[in-house]
């Protein structure tokens, strides 16, 4: 069974990364941490969620080997929230879900249509 350093080499290689230097300034890490995550070493959940965002693969196969590396986009759109979500700071993604209580909120207001 391949290892999750294993996985995260294919999808370099899958999706074209050739450059590792600018994959780490796209997640804000040093070079040094993607090479030990490529030796199977320790990744936060914070920096596996940035690597899957960056690199548009799914989770459950990066971190657990479950399904295939475009498993993700088999989903419906409620998906594309989660990894727009994935990329915001705790401030803005604040200020987003009190929007959308606030819009839930006024369509629930309103009678149907």
């Amino acid at each position: 069974m391949a290892t999750r350093g294993d996985r995260i080499r294919e999808a370099l290689a899958v999706r074209g990364v050739r450059k590792q230097q600018a994959l780490a300034a796209e997640l804000n890490v040093h070079e040094s941490a993607i090479t030990r995550w490529k030796e199977n070493k320790p990744i936060s959940l914070d920096s596996a969620i940035s690597l899957g965002v960056a690199l548009d693969i799914s989770l459950d196969w990066l971190l657990l080997g479950r399904g295939s590396i475009d498993g993700h986009r088999n989903h419906t759109s409620d998906d594309a929230v989660f990894r727009i979500a994935a990329r915001l700071g705790p401030r803005s993604l604040s200020l987003l879900l009190a929007a959308i209580e606030s819009i839930a909120d006024d369509a629930a207001s309103k009678p149907p249509p």
